[in-house]
């Protein structure tokens, strides 16, 4: 008769439960009879009219019957943390491995069913009963399969044993679940003796490999030494910045550190420029000597919003190239608060310093050998100066091939020895050009430095441009300040004390005259020079006074008048003629006449250069068509010399007076005359700022 099965742990049951047991009836009326008769402790069950008896009455073979049940049926239970000792605390877990906390788990479940049948029957009684369940292969399929697990041998055999068990039990009271867990032999971390001297050879910035290093600690060290499979296991418990800090420097060594995430979410436009100079990765031909070299480009960034707002072009990152930059960004951009660049000499300088404090702003370093602080820029000199350079048949990156980039030298090389025009290597303007698209592609793509949107043409999710980030920070408040255009340019350019001499001042091998200098004659003053304009310099007082501007050789005439010399050479010529008539007529004996005869003969280079430029200008002035610059700042000195053409009364043809009325509507009319106002001199003439490729 089929018997319902009751928990162990309760440990009472009734007739219906019994009924079938080994020992006792196989009906409920025939159990509650025997019960009768030997007289078994009962009581009524708690919500029934049925008794219960209690498991210490039940006979040994019953009681047999209903632990192995028990184990068979056994599942997985929620261990409860006041189950366990104080001291196992879970935090001491998490330096287990992953198996040692699954061989752990699969004896915990032992010790548990071992511990529920200990409540009505002895340990040793328990224990018996569950080897005899797992010689027949009677086990819970959840005891079952632990069993090979807990056991973590690597035997064929594994199987259960009275006393395993029992040192299972006996580590558990003692170290709660952590000393159920297998011990496992941790590598050996010590240090042998050759050690020291291995390094020494290991870790240099040659970075000999481990067989080199090997090699001449046994030939340079006296024996015992270890093998080879020695010298690599201990190399491999090293980790990878002990073991190559000597092979790297502090700078490449920073690669294998842990580092922190700077967070630009809280910077407005302008709060913060970072500034760095990057040697061009391709070759271009430079403009003043017609060969082959690599210009230092200088980047400013805006941190906020990762936009571009300056660039400059130079030999090398110099002070020069840092001011260019400066100037650019500023009349872009505005004003800035925040000036974080490196260490470099095109930086930290006093006369970048004087700039800075003068603007308003504030300059700071990063720590030498950790560009990685300044990450912002060094990603955007790969997205914007790399890709370029790739696009170049002149790249040679680390990464060109060298078969191409060998061939492309080679015949660049033969071209520019020949006086021809190099097909590998671009040009100057071109370069210059290309550049400028680069940069305004980078403003106006999505930069994944920044927040993500939802695009209003295709409705899909991503992140900003720069150039979109900046106008949204227009629309939330933002306003960049602006300084005025005569002190950019008097900031901007750097200063030298010089000291005058009769009107002239000497810069940059260069001389200068200012008829206003006379009163200075042999005083110190200070120059103001631009290498963009060598054509002037500004000139101040000691006090910083404005006083003028110098022209180069502004007071340079010719040495005698032209009608002079003219004069003199008309004079010697007819005396020759004179001379060589009396001679002729000493000679023959009568009279001599010379007569002069006009043979086709080339002209001079200097009366072609003067018919080519007259022809030139002809063409100049024939020329019908009216056009628009694209460059803003260009449009706006448009605007001005027509302007100035009307207030001398000269007629303007019809596209130029029409264009001349509209634009001194347009806003970028209105911005430009902010900044660009104020550097008009006293003549009308304005100092060049719009960037040529020169």
């Amino acid at each position: 008769m089929s018997h319902q099965n009751a928990p162990l742990t309760r440990g009472w049951f009734t007739a219906n439960e019994l009924a079938g047991l080994p020992g006792v009836p196989g009906t409920p009326q025939n159990v509650r009879a025997y019960a009768k008769r030997h007289a078994w402790e009962g009581q009524r069950r708690l919500g029934t009219k049925a008794v219960e008896y209690a498991f210490a009455v039940l006979p040994a073979e019953t009681q047999n019957a209903l632990l192995m049940r028990s184990a068979a049926d056994a599942e997985p239970e929620t261990v409860t943390a006041s189950d366990e000792p104080a001291e196992a605390e879970r935090p001491e877990q998490r330096a287990l491995t992953e198996k040692q906390r699954r061989v752990m788990g699969a004896r915990v479940a032992f010790v548990r069913e071992i511990q529920r049948m200990t409540q009505h029957v002895t340990q040793a009684r328990a224990i018996q009963t569950l080897l005899t369940l797992a010689e027949t292969d009677d086990l819970s399929p959840y005891l079952a399969e632990r069993v090979v697990l807990a056991n973590d041998r690597k035997t064929a055999t594994r199987t259960l044993s009275e006393r395993t068990l029992k040192r299972w039990i006996a580590d558990y009271k003692k170290h709660g679940e952590r000393g159920l867990a297998p011990k496992r032999q941790k590598a050996d971390m010590s240090v042998p003796a050759w050690a020291g001297e291995l390094l020494k050879r290991y870790q240099r910035p040659q970075k000999p490999t481990v067989e080199a290093a090997y090699q001449q600690l046994v030939e340079q060290t006296e024996p015992p030494h270890p093998s080879i499979h020695q010298v690599r296991r201990w190399l491999a418990k090293l980790s990878p910045e002990t073991r190559e800090r000597g092979r790297m420097g502090a700078h490449e060594l920073k690669t294998l550190q842990p580092f922190k995430r700077r967070k630009a979410d809280t910077l407005w436009p302008n709060d913060c420029w970072v500034a760095d100079g990057h040697t061009f990765d391709a070759e271009v031909i430079n403009p003043l000597t017609g060969q082959a070299f690599r210009p230092e480009i200088t980047l400013v960034i805006d941190w906020g919003t990762r936009r571009i707002v300056g660039f400059a072009l130079n030999l090398a990152e110099s002070t020069l190239a840092t001011l260019d930059a400066l100037r650019d960004a500023v009349s872009r951009a505005g004003m800035f608060n925040l000036f974080y660049v490196d260490n470099g000499s095109g930086f930290d300088n006093t006369t970048v310093y004087e700039v800075v404090d003068r603007l308003g702003g504030t300059i700071t370093h990063s720590l030498p050998y950790n560009s990685q602080a300044r990450g912002v820029i060094e990603r955007a000199h790969r997205s914007i100066l790399v890709q370029l350079a790739k696009t170049l048949p002149s790249y040679i990156g680390a990464d060109m091939d060298k078969e191409a980039g060998t061939r492309a030298h080679r015949l660049s090389r033969r071209d520019i020895a020949a006086g021809l025009k190099p097909k590998q290597i671009p040009t100057f303007q071109a370069f210059y050009d290309s550049l400028c698209s680069a940069i305004d592609q980078y403003n106006h793509r999505p930069h994944r430095g920044l927040p993500k949107i939802r695009d209003l043409d295709t409705g899909n999710l991503r992140h900003r441009s720069p150039m979109e980030a900046w106008t949204s920070a227009e629309a939330e408040g933002f306003e960049a300040l602006t300084a005025p255009a005569g002190v950019v340019a008097s900031l901007m350019r750097p200063q030298e004390t010089r000291k005058t001499h009769r009107g002239e001042v000497r810069i940059n091998s260069g001389l200068y005259f200012l008829d206003a200098l006379r009163d200075f004659h042999g005083e110190e003053i200070r120059v103001a020079w631009d290498y963009r304009d060598t054509g002037a310099v500004g000139i101040y007082s000691l006090d910083g006074e404005w006083i003028g501007e110098a022209i180069l050789d502004g007071n340079a005439t010719p040495a005698m008048p032209q009608s002079m010399i003219e004069r003199a050479a008309e004079k010697r010529e007819k005396g020759q003629l004179n001379r060589l008539v009396r001679k002729a007529k000493t000679l023959t004996g009568g009279d001599v006449q010379l007569t002069r005869v006009e043979s086709a003969r080339p002209e001079s280079n200097a009366r072609r250069v003067e018919e080519a430029r007259a022809s030139a200008k002809q063409l100049a002035n024939d020329e019908p068509k009216f056009q628009i610059p694209q460059d803003k700042v260009a449009r706006y000195r448009l605007w001005y010399r027509l302007e100035a053409q009307l207030q001398a009364g000269e007629a303007l043809p019809a596209d130029a007076q029409r264009w001349h009325e509209h634009y001194r509507n347009h806003s970028d009319f209105k911005a430009i005359a902010k900044v660009m106002d104020s550097e008009m001199d006293a003549s009308g003439r304005q100092p060049t700022r719009t960037r040529r490729a020169v």
